[in-house]
């Protein structure tokens, strides 16, 4: 399923915000409980299954009790302030959070795409109506909970006051809709 990999920094993370937000014997109980294929030994250059990125949220759920969809979220927003961290020449230019999310398909996912060969990155289509901006997401991986994070974490980086809300008219978690309005920002929907 080379299609459907994803590159290891998304784990690398994963394991890393578990730590930082739960505990190191959290993060470990979660990869040894998934009982996934590569054990939980991941490089930020490596290749791996989404599946093992589902499987690590729905046992870290368990462990937790909590809902996976809230959790998706929470380390999405998390992971938007990681990749400012990691990635700081892709924030370059953008003074807010629109112009950003705007940008993600024509230029963001072209630099990642330059950053690691081979990357499948999901479809965010950005349109807007004066002060709102709706974002189409589309991917082959089940991660549209993950996508609403890293937006409201986009829009905390650039600590801009907005209200995303997702539009429940869409169901699923391959594809999403993301309305973005000014007000108060939210990680819920």
């Amino acid at each position: 399923m080379r299609g459907l990999e994803m590159k290891g920094v998304i784990f690398v993370e994963l394991i890393g915000w578990v730590e930082e937000t739960f505990s190191p014997a959290i993060a470990d109980a979660m990869i040894t409980r998934a009982d996934i294929a590569s054990g939980g030994g991941y490089s930020s250059v490596g290749n791996y299954s989404h599946h093992e990125a589902l499987a690590l949220l729905v046992t870290l759920a368990d462990l937790v009790e909590r809902p996976v969809a809230d959790l998706a979220q929470s380390y999405g927003c998390w992971l938007a302030a990681r990749f400012a961290v990691l990635y700081p020449e892709m924030f370059e230019g953008y003074a807010d959070a629109h112009s950003f999310l705007r940008d993600i398909d024509g230029h963001i996912h072209r630099e990642v795409q330059k950053l690691y060969p081979g990357a499948l990155t999901p479809r965010v289509l950005a349109t807007t109506d004066g002060p709102n901006m709706t974002l189409a997401y589309s991917s082959h991986r089940p991660l549209a909970d993950v996508a609403f994070g890293l937006i409201t974490g986009t829009i905390a980086h650039f600590d801009e006051d907005f209200e995303v809300e997702r539009d429940a008219s869409i169901a699923g978690s391959h594809e999403a809709r993301f309305v973005i309005r000014p007000g108060s920002l939210t990680t819920g929907g």
